[in-house]
């Protein structure tokens, strides 16, 4: 295997280690947690044990049932929330598990 002796800037190659797939969307994954706990306030994030995103789905494990169908039932707000939030229209539905 033959080296390679070009010089890149620290910007190139962190822009290259993220934008691998399996890192780039765990890098989302973490952005839209943070998201969740800006739009959904304390209350909501407290009682949240998973949220995570996977092909345009929102899943999040509550453990309040009360909690879980106040979510169920702005669920069309949380998502406007969230999208605005993350400054992409990514997230088109939510799984409450």
């Amino acid at each position: 295997m033959k080296r390679n002796y070009e010089t890149n800037s620290v910007k190139e190659i962190l822009n290259s280690f993220f934008n691998q797939k399996q890192i780039s969307q765990g890098v989302f994954n973490s952005k839209v947690g943070i998201a969740w706990k800006k739009t959904a306030g304390k209350q909501f994030s407290k009682y949240t044990k998973d949220i995570y995103l996977k092909r345009n789905t929102l899943y999040i494990k509550v453990s309040n049932p009360i909690l879980k169908d106040e979510i169920s039932y702005s669920k069309n707000k949380i998502i406007e929330l969230i999208n605005s939030e993350l400054k992409q229209d990514i997230i088109e539905k939510i799984v409450l598990l």
